[in-house]
This record gives C-alpha cells, sequence and structure tokens, in this order.
C-alpha cells in the first residue's frame, strides 16, 4: 500500500530538483508568465506595487499581478502564499505586522521564519504623530509637558492595541511618566474624523494624512519617523532627532516567497525592483511625493532587518501589555 508523502516534504522535495534541475539557466529565462503578488494592505501602497510592476514588466517582460487577499491580519494571503510552489511566480507582500504573528496569535496556519524565504523590503511609509490643536505643543517636549500637566486628559487614537500608535502610546507613557488613554477605532477614516473634531487628541498615523491640514494648522504634526525630516514638513523633526532612539516605529512593506524559491530567482526580483526605485523621477514622484522612503534591499539584508526588527516589536508588544489571541 503506498503512502502518502506529506506536504511540506513535497513541496521540500520540488524545491530541491528545481535549484539541481534548473540552477543558472532558470533565472535567466525567468520570468516566463505573470507573477503574482498577493497584498492585504491598502489602497495606496497595493497602488505604488503596480507602479512598480508596471516598470518591472518593461525590464522583465512579464506582468505583476497584484491580487488582494485582505482579512485576518495578513494570515489569509500568507497562507495563500506558503502553501503556492516555490517556482518564483508566487509572492506576497507583507508588513511589520506579518513578521509578529506568532506573537499576537496564538494559532496560524504556517510557520512564519520557516514557510517563507525574504525577498526584499520596498518601502517605508513615514508615519506621522499628530496632534489637535488645542493641545497646544509644537514638538514632543511640549507635549510631554501638557500631559504632565494634564494626566489622564488626553487620549491617543488608533486601530487596536498591537499598533504602532498604542505601542507608542505606552512607550512614551513609561518614559515620560505620564498619563494618556487608548482609543481603539474601527477604520482610518473613523480615526481622522475623530483628530478633525477634537473627539480624540493624538495619534500616530501616515504622514500623507495630515499635510495640508498641517499647513493650514486644522491638525499640528508634533514629529516624524524615519532616519531623516521628511520634506512634505521639513519644519517638523523627526522622533529620533526629538531624543526617541530606543525603540523603532517605523511601518514597512516588503515581499515575500514561498520557502525553497531558488536564491537566484529572488536575487532576480529584488534587483528588478531595486532598479526601479532608484530611478531619481519614479522615486520623487512615486515615493517622496506620497511620504514614503523607497528602500529595495537584498534577501540577505531584508532578512537580517526582520530579525533585528522582531526584537524591537516584541519589546513595544510587551510595553502595551497585548497577549496573544
Amino acid at each position: 500500500m503506498s503512502r502518502m508523502i506529506p506536504p511540506v516534504v513535497q513541496k521540500t522535495l520540488v524545491a530541491i530538483v528545481c535549484a539541481l534541475s534548473l540552477g543558472a539557466p532558470f533565472a535567466q529565462s525567468y520570468p516566463t508568465k505573470p507573477i503574482r503578488l498577493l497584498s492585504y494592505s491598502g489602497a495606496a501602497v497595493e497602488a505604488l506595487m503596480r507602479l512598480i510592476g508596471h516598470d518591472m514588466q518593461a525590464n522583465m517582460g512579464q506582468p505583476l499581478v497584484i491580487e488582494n487577499r485582505s482579512g485576518a491580519n495578513g494570515i489569509i494571503a500568507g497562507e495563500a502564499c506558503a502553501r503556492a510552489p516555490a517556482d518564483g511566480y508566487t509572492l506576497c507582500m507583507v508588513d511589520r505586522s506579518f513578521v509578529i504573528l506568532p506573537l499576537t496569535v496564538a494559532k496560524l496556519p504556517f510557520d512564519v521564519n520557516r514557510d517563507f524565504a525574504p525577498v526584499t523590503n520596498v518601502v517605508y511609509t513615514v508615519l506621522a504623530l499628530a496632534a489637535h490643536p488645542s493641545v497646544g505643543a509644537t514638538n514632543l517636549k511640549e507635549l510631554v509637558a501638557v500631559a504632565r500637566a494634564r494626566p489622564g486628559e488626553l487620549n491617543m487614537a488608533s486601530l487596536g492595541s498591537t499598533t504602532l500608535a498604542n505601542m507608542l502610546r505606552e512607550w512614551m507613557q513609561k518614559e515620560y511618566g505620564i498619563s494618556m488613554a487608548h482609543i481603539p477605532y474601527k477604520n482610518p477614516g473613523a480615526v481622522m474624523t475623530a483628530m478633525f473634531s477634537g473627539e480624540t487628541q493624538l495619534t500616530y498615523f501616515g504622514l500623507a494624512n495630515f499635510t495640508q491640514h498641517h499647513a493650514t494648522g486644522k491638525i499640528r504634526v508634533i514629529a516624524t519617523n524615519g532616519t531623516q525630516r521628511s520634506p512634505l514638513v521639513p519644519d517638523v523633526p523627526t522622533l529620533v532627532e526629538q531624543g526617541v532612539t530606543s525603540i523603532d516605529t517605523r511601518v514597512w512593506f516588503g515581499w515575500f516567497s514561498p520557502a525553497g524559491t531558488p536564491r537566484d530567482v529572488r536575487d532576480r526580483i529584488y534587483r528588478e525592483v531595486q532598479k526601479v526605485v532608484n530611478v531619481p523621477a519614479f522615486k520623487e514622484k512615486n515615493f517622496t511625493s506620497q511620504a514614503m522612503e523607497a528602500i529595495a534591499n537584498s534577501p540577505d539584508e531584508f532578512t537580517q532587518f526582520i530579525k533585528t526588527d522582531v526584537v524591537y516589536s516584541a519589546a513595544l508588544l510587551k510595553l502595551s501589555g497585548a497577549k496573544p489571541e
């Protein structure tokens, strides 16, 4: 009686056969059909990926097809990606919350560390610590002073307890000895409405949402994340400039492939992404002006970055008090 080979073993054997039989010639001829990118992100990031895919097609001869698999914090997209053939024709877009899923979800249908191979980290989204004008603060030092003078009166909006907004709030409370309430909202639109009305005084959200309102004084951007000031709000110092150096509060979006995807194929993809995003005109129009920073690092660099990022995120999660669900 024949015995079935477990799916994980089958996938490993297929990857080994591909690597041995195809090798470099496969990478040279790759791709010969469209490449799928499974996504669970918002419209702005998906739009950016489509623009990158458009220019990649000009170089590679095949389209990058974005398939939205939203829901369950990326678990749906991740499972589909993990189960796909490791042939370079299925990728998945992941973010910071995806790599810490083992810390926030008790049972997953895949192993984040075993079932995927990093390809490239594509982009940082610039976030802003923003305040309603009634707070009366223009920088982090002033914000801390207001919070100390009004303990428990200020509140920060977020999309949930494990989001960076709430983690930053928890860190600030511990670091500066202040007290701020947390108000979770169901969607980004609700956060923005609450900020404009003054129902909530603070949030940590995408900078692109606030640039125009910062200019008119309707919302005050206190600080931005990232390694340098955003040209969209050049008067606003970064969190690092204002002394926040012990945590990393950046949001990133990168590409994974199923484990076993040939390394030369992953290298080819990363080099093509890098080629597109390093064009000055493309970078200015689609990254800088949209409050984003291009990365496009190598598989090895991305792998090392993830290891460091998980350590930062674990520390922030511990502060937030969030438990696996």
